[in-house]
């Protein structure tokens, strides 16, 4: 069942763990795009004694990390942390099963934490280390635990749409008449069909089980006006910055960045689709103890909010929130006017669909 999100998280009913599903695609998590270089290993402590493997997506979700999680972790407790990336589920599945296990703790699409457990390929997390409290309840699972939220929202060139002029929602997105210009859209059916049916009139709270066949007629309408069926997340940030196209829907994350670095774009978060990632530990992991001591470290309200303050997307401990300025909530989408309106995508709906949905999506893009 699907809820509106608040400022404090109360009540949200999130279907899992997080991101735009049916992860084996690497390309669906905001910052994949990004990992196709290995990030540096974080410095090493003086007194090392052990060291940890973590497999993150690379790019800036990384450095964050880096910064508010990993690096602190690793003074705190004498380790070395090793950084490999991107997440990369093929890799995930064959280490598991040869077991030949190198890496202790993942970074993954929040959906993977069902689809994985159900492939015996995860530990189940100690919830006598890893306190859960503040956390999300629905993103608290045996096998994997919440890491960062992040908005798949309408974006748009400001210069374009000066002073509040541009599309408000969905079908004002669809609205081409009202809002002309070349669009960009994701090349990926999850969050892309959720768009489809709120701009041809589904409430929020009724989008699930999704009307497949209306979202396609739906995405018929505006095919035509979609320049740009993007399949990284740093397209959509210069698509928009050079006006190839006017209106995109982007993760929130990457449209800050590029105002932060002068581009004329800002999100709207009305209607933004909530999506995130999960902390897993790979079955067989030597460091199993070590990992779930990471997990609860990375967790903690003070390194999710630590995270949030280095890069726009939000957290999933809601007593993080209390420890942020209005300004980084803000910039979160997470401020009380901004929160109230946001829809979270039901992964559990998605891991059941996606195949079939996602054939379908592919057949229609050549049509």
């Amino acid at each position: 069942m699907l809820k509106k999100i608040a400022l404090t998280f109360m009540g949200m009913a999130l279907a899992v763990s997080l991101t735009a599903c049916g992860g084996s695609n690497q390309a669906s998590n905001p910052q994949s795009d990004q990992g196709s270089n290995e990030v540096k290993p974080a410095a090493q402590t003086a007194g090392v004694s052990k060291e940890l493997v973590v497999m993150d997506w690379g790019g800036a979700i990384s450095e964050a990390h880096k910064k508010a999680i990993f690096e602190p972790f690793e003074k705190a407790n004498h380790v070395k942390i090793t950084l490999v990336s991107p997440t990369d589920y093929g890799k995930f599945k064959a280490m598991v099963q040869s077991g030949n296990v190198g890496v202790d703790v993942v970074n993954v699409d929040s959906d993977f934490v069902i689809r994985g457990a159900a492939q015996n390929l995860l530990e189940k997390l100690d919830y006598s280390v890893i306190n859960k409290d503040g956390i999300l309840k629905d993103l608290v699972n045996d096998y994997g635990i919440g890491a960062e939220l992040f908005s798949t929202a309408i974006a748009y060139n400001t210069d374009k749409f000066p002073a509040g002029s541009h599309p408000k929602n969905w079908t004002e997105f669809w609205d081409v008449k009202k809002f002309p210009g070349p669009r960009s859209l994701w090349k990926y059916p999850t969050g892309t069909l959720e768009a489809a049916l709120l701009a041809d009139g589904v409430k929020p709270e009724e989008l699930y089980p999704l009307d497949v066949d209306r979202a396609f007629a739906s995405l018929d309408k505006i095919k035509k006006d979609v320049k740009v069926w993007w399949n990284a997340g740093a397209q959509p940030p210069q698509l928009l910055a050079n006006g190839e196209v006017v209106l995109a829907e982007a993760w929130n994350g990457r449209i800050s960045t590029a105002k932060k670095e002068g581009a004329p774009e800002e999100v709207e978060f009305n209607q933004a689709l909530i999506m995130g990632d999960s902390w897993v530990i790979p079955k067989g992991t030597p460091n199993k103890d070590l990992a779930m001591k990471f997990i609860a470290f990375a967790v903690a309200p003070e390194q999710q909010a630590a995270f949030s303050s280095n890069i726009d997307y939000a957290p999933v401990n809601q007593k993080a929130l209390d420890l942020l300025p209005d300004k980084v909530k803000e910039n979160l989408g997470q401020s009380a006017d901004k929160a109230k309106n946001q829809i979270v995508v039901n992964i559990k709906w998605w891991v059941e669909n996606f195949d079939t949905i996602n054939e379908r999506f592919e057949q229609w893009l050549l049509k």
